[in-house]
């Protein structure tokens, strides 16, 4: 019995002894670090895009803020700008190919420029368009739908493929 009692205490002892132990000091997170592992990011997913781009033999361009586009079809109307009601006619797809929505199956899209219904990068895309035009747009995750996906089609940190159509746009001073 006594040995038992020992050999409880010893183990109570070790435990105790274990707890004031002061632990590994782990690297701490800084906001430099998570700005360059952003960097490496943003970066990897440009040349994606770009070899996709490529690959494929599109002829694209880079806006400032990172998507890519190609108007293929101009509009000769006035150009969209903030609170206007734009209806669209579109697919959306992986660079994989795999459809995740469309207008044909989906109906079509109506969203008002500055509002932030729709994806950043889309909107930012459709206010170069007016009604009639017809263009192509490549998203980065960060201006699609980002770390966490759509929650249904896109997967977390996918870049997405867009071909559009500006059906309709209503003016803001003609929207109810």
């Amino acid at each position: 019995m006594n040995n038992r009692i020992l050999l409880l205490l010893g183990f109570i002892f070790l435990f105790l002894g274990a707890c004031n132990e002061k632990p590994k000091q782990r690297k701490r997170v800084t906001q430099d670090m998570l700005l360059e592992m952003n960097r490496k990011m943003v970066s990897a997913e440009a040349e994606v895009i770009e070899k996709y781009i490529e690959d494929n033999k599109l002829d694209m361009q880079k806006a400032p803020t990172g998507y890519y586009y190609q108007i293929t079809t101009p509009s000769t109307g006035d150009s969209i700008v903030l609170n206007d009601v734009v209806t669209l006619a579109y697919t959306t797809r992986l660079l994989n190919g795999t459809i995740c929505y469309s207008s044909a199956t989906d109906g079509m899209l109506h969203f008002t420029i500055g509002k932030a219904q729709v994806e950043a990068g889309l909107e930012q895309f459709v206010q170069q368009m007016g009604v009639g035009s017809i263009g192509k747009i490549i998203m980065p995750p960060y201006l699609a739908h980002g770390v966490a996906g759509d929650g249904n089609k896109i997967p977390k940190l996918a870049i997405i493929m867009m071909d559009i159509e500006v059906v309709e746009v209503n003016r803001a001073s003609s929207v109810k």
